[in-house]
This record gives structure tokens, sequence and C-alpha cells, in this order.
């Protein structure tokens, strides 16, 4: 919940906060949720509301976030190809850190938590539809960010 909430709002002590209360109100509407359904969804679709509603209430500034996700590379990878490999995920997530939060959370689910469009859609509360048009939106908006970034760099 805590990495949802990070990417969201891009801030450690805010998604520390929202995390928190992702559990509070999880535990409090608990009576709410339906045992025939998946919980993890359920659970996804209260952090992210947490964390949007924390971003639209403060205004959270946008910065880029230092931490990395936690996926070791192969063993055979050299310290040099290590090094590279973690400046490009620092890229990328700065980048995403520059996305408007609705399109930081699709993407958040989809790649980072690795859910199937379906359970995005859930999670978000919005139509499949909506979900793939933020997704497809999400990775143009990424892809310019990064080519301009390169760019920046080799001039």
């Amino acid at each position: 919940m805590y990495n949802i909430a990070l990417r969201i709002t891009n801030d450690a002590d805010a998604a520390s906060d929202c995390a928190q209360e992702t559990f509070i109100r999880a535990y409090r509407g608990l009576h709410q949720y339906d045992p025939a359904l998946p919980f993890a969804p359920w659970l996804y679709r209260i952090a992210t509301n947490a964390s949007l509603n924390h971003v639209q209430r403060w205004h959270a500034h946008e910065s880029p976030v230092e931490e990395l996700p936690e996926s070791p590379g192969p063993d055979e990878e050299g310290p040099e190809q290590a090094a590279i490999r973690t400046e490009e995920v620092s890229e990328v997530l700065a980048a995403m850190a520059e996305l408007p939060p609705r399109y930081r959370a699709a993407l958040t689910l989809r790649h980072l938590q690795q859910l199937s469009y379906q359970e995005v859609a859930d999670a978000l509360g919005i139509p499949l539809g909506t979900v793939k048009t933020h997704l497809h939106r999400a990775r143009g908006q990424l892809r310019a960010r990064l080519e301009a970034r390169a760019r920046r760099r080799s001039s």
C-alpha cells in the first residue's frame, strides 16, 4: 500500500499517512467488502483513493522519487551494468513523477503492481476503457518526457 501511495503522492511522509489511512478505511469498511470478490483490488482501490484525495487536498508538489523498486538484477550482472540499470530506473521513476496523478496511479497499478487491466479498473473505480485510455496517454507522455531528458543529457 505504501508503494502505491508513494508513486501517486511522490512524498514519503504522505505515502505513510495514506497507507495508514488505507488500513483504517479498510477496517472500518470491512463489513462492505464482498468476500466473493478478490481482496487485493478492493484494498488497492482504497489506497489509490486515499492517495489521490491527498494529492487533491494538499496539491502536493511534484518531486522525483528516489526509492527504486525492489527487484534485484540477474546474478551475472556486473557493477557497471547494475549502475546503468539503476540510472535507467531512476530516470523512468523521475519521469513518472511528472505525470498527472491519475496516470501515475494507472501506471503504478498496471506495471509496478502487475495488476490486470480489469483489476486496475476495479482498483481505481473507473471503466476498463478509461483505464486503457489513461495507460495509453500515460505511456505517450512518459515516452516524451524520457526522450526530452535524453536530449538534454546529450546536448
